[in-house]
């Protein structure tokens, strides 16, 4: 009873310090910059009410799978020495949490994490993210999360990595493993925002592999993942920030399908996918 009543009274002590907090220093939405109410976070209920979701994650067959599914097609008729692809590529799932569009006010959730380092609206927005991820019937053999890698000066500089932000609050959701040990990228690339499609392509292109410590090389030159690093992985999701052309989702998956054979099925998920309402 006394640890009842105790707890009880910690709880109205903490809401009255955080009221008293939000007079002094009121919390904005970062959306339309209105005050937050104390059981607001991050946005004011209607901003949060009012987020243009994809709802994605309800369709295997969606407009930002069938871009990303293009692209990979394209990679695979480009090294294709014949014209026919080299192997069967499973359709690749993909999915974000809510449309994109650098005029929106929305935009201000991907970028107060990016570049103002709001991680705790990060954790938030992946925890969004992973929660509807876990209902997702065509991703629930995922078992496997891979954050899309910052190059090593990148992250010393800002002293994180956005997309590993999102993605560890994505695989506590599905209840599986972060990897951040799989993936790397082992050139330091130009800022992706002012490129062209063709530029962001050719940016990111080789930029991206898996970790040589994982890889076995055989007598013929190819590559393949030493299997006790990858143990029961059958499909590893990546996850970033936002999809735009597609082009660095694309530099990671071409990295990983030089390793994992086409049985390991690669997916995307991001917060912000910049396509049609």
């Amino acid at each position: 009873m006394r640890e009842v009543e105790g707890k009880a009274l910690k709880d109205i002590v903490q809401y009255g310090l955080k009221a008293v907090l939000d007079l002094l220093v009121p919390r904005r939405c970062i959306v339309c910059e209105s005050a937050l109410a104390s059981s607001e976070k991050h946005l004011c209920r209607e901003c949060l009410d009012d987020i243009p979701h994809t709802y994605y994650w309800l369709r295997k067959f969606n407009p930002m799978a069938d871009k990303f599914n293009a692209l990979i097609q394209e990679e695979l008729e480009r090294i294709s020495l014949d014209g026919t692809h080299p192997y069967h590529e499973e359709y690749a799932y993909a999915t974000a949490l809510f449309f994109y569009r650098a005029d929106s006010d929305y935009s201000h959730i991907s970028r107060q994490l990016k570049y103002h380092s709001n991680i705790p609206a990060g954790k938030f927005f992946g925890q969004q993210l992973g929660a509807r991820l876990a209902r997702a019937e065509h991703l629930a053999d995922v078992d496997a999360v891979i954050p899309i890698p910052l190059h090593w000066t990148r992250r010393w500089s800002r002293g994180y990595n956005q997309a590993e932000v999102i993605a560890r609050e994505v695989a506590t959701a599905l209840g599986v493993n972060l990897r951040t040990d799989i993936l790397e990228r082992c050139r330091r690339t130009r800022t992706q925002t002012k490129l062209s499609i063709e530029g962001k392509a050719a940016n990111v292109k080789g930029a991206f592999r898996v970790r040589p410590d994982i890889v076995q090389s055989s007598g013929s030159g190819t590559k393949k993942a030493d299997a006790s690093a990858i143990s029961d992985l059958k499909h590893l999701l990546i996850i970033d920030d936002i999809f735009t052309t597609g082009s660095t989702a694309l530099a990671c998956y071409s990295a990983l399908r030089d390793t994992f054979p086409p049985s390991f099925r690669i997916s995307i998920a991001t917060l912000g996918f910049v396509g049609e309402a």
